[in-house]
């Protein structure tokens, strides 16, 4: 057994040896390379001088009229006490008048109509359904992680209610979404 197994290996290194002592054929065969390509020129080149830009005109402001009420004083000190000494007149040439100060935006129409009460209404009631569910959760049992995510809840529905007062309606809805679903995730944890 040993002996077949013997001339088995001695009759496979023969074969492999008499495999590679095989000549190669001598004809080799050459690869050309390819013929460069041909490259095209490049075009042209335009340069424009820089051309210098005009300023846009400016548009004077118009005047407010004197029917339009002052904006009233909205909880900050005067800057100068007022005195009973009457103050010297500057010149009229000392400078030019300076400009307007742009007015505050108006503020929204308190008389809501009926379907921006309803809506404000609506938002009302996402508010306190979020805040039911936020009131429900044991915050010192949270993660950090999660009572982050509490704490941002819990700031999205103080951004919501002041922008329902100031009645910006959609971001208000937008952020009362938000904390709910903040609350939601939290309560199911």
């Amino acid at each position: 057994m040993k002996t077949l197994r013997g001339i088995a290996a001695v009759s496979l290194v023969l074969l492999m040896g008499v495999g590679c002592a095989s000549r190669h054929p001598k004809t080799a065969t050459v690869i050309e390379p390819p013929p460069p390509l041909a490259v095209p020129t490049p075009p042209p080149r335009v340069i424009l001088p820089p051309q210098p830009e005009t300023p846009e005109p400016v548009e004077e402001p118009q005047p407010t009229s004197a029917t339009r009420p002052r904006p009233r004083n909205q909880g900050r000190p005067a800057t100068e006490p007022k005195t009973d000494a009457p103050k010297a007149e500057a010149p009229a040439q000392a400078a030019p008048p300076a400009a307007p100060e742009p007015q505050p935006p108006e503020k929204p129409n308190q008389d809501l109509q009926p379907a921006d009460a309803a809506g404000e209404n609506a938002i009302r009631q996402q508010i306190g359904r979020a805040r039911q569910d936020l009131n429900r959760v044991n915050y010192s049992g949270l993660s950090s992680d999660m009572k982050a995510q509490y704490d941002q809840a819990n700031r999205f529905l103080a951004l919501s209610e002041q922008n329902l007062k100031e009645h910006n309606l959609l971001f208000a809805s937008t952020l009362a979404d938000k904390a709910g679903a903040i609350a939601e995730m939290l309560t199911r944890r």
